[in-house]
C-alpha cells in the first residue's frame, strides 16, 4: 500500500472503520455488529488499534528525516524527471519499510505477551 492509498484511507473514517474491523476480525476479535454501547473502549478491539496504526504511520514518516526529504525536494528542479521520480520512489519505500519495521515490531510484541497493551 502506497502513502497516498494509506492517507486516503486515514482521512475517510468509514474506509477506516471498515480497515479496523477486517484487522480485528483477522486477530481474532469478535465483531460487536456495530453497537458502539456494547463494548468499552477499553474492550474495543478497533479502539486499541486506532493508536498502533497511528504509530505505525509515524514510524513511516519517521523513516527519512525532515532534512534529507528538503534536500530531495530541493534538488529536484535540478535532475531529470525520471530521477527525481525515483527520488519520490525511494522516499516512499523508505516509508514502507519504516511502516513494515514498526509493524513487525507490534506482532513480536504481541508474541511475546504484550497482547493486552498497545
Amino acid at each position: 500500500m502506497d502513502n497516498d492509498a494509506l492517507s486516503g484511507l486515514l482521512n475517510d473514517p468509514e474506509a477506516l472503520q471498515n480497515a479496523l474491523r477486517s484487522v480485528s476480525s483477522l486477530l481474532g476479535a469478535s465483531d460487536t455488529g456495530g453497537a458502539p454501547d456494547a463494548v468499552s473502549p477499553a474492550d474495543d478491539p478497533e479502539a486499541q488499534l486506532l493508536p498502533v496504526i497511528t504509530g505505525i504511520m509515524q514510524s513511516g514518516r519517521a523513516a527519512v528525516r525532515p532534512e534529507k526529504r528538503a534536500l530531495l525536494s530541493a534538488l529536484r528542479p535540478f535532475v531529470a524527471e525520471d530521477v527525481a521520480s525515483q527520488f519520490d520512489r525511494a522516499l516512499r519505500l523508505a516509508g514502507m519499510a519504516g511502516m513494515a519495521r514498526a509493524a513487525l515490531g507490534q506482532l513480536e510484541h504481541r508474541a511475546e505477551g504484550g497482547e493486552h497493551s498497545v
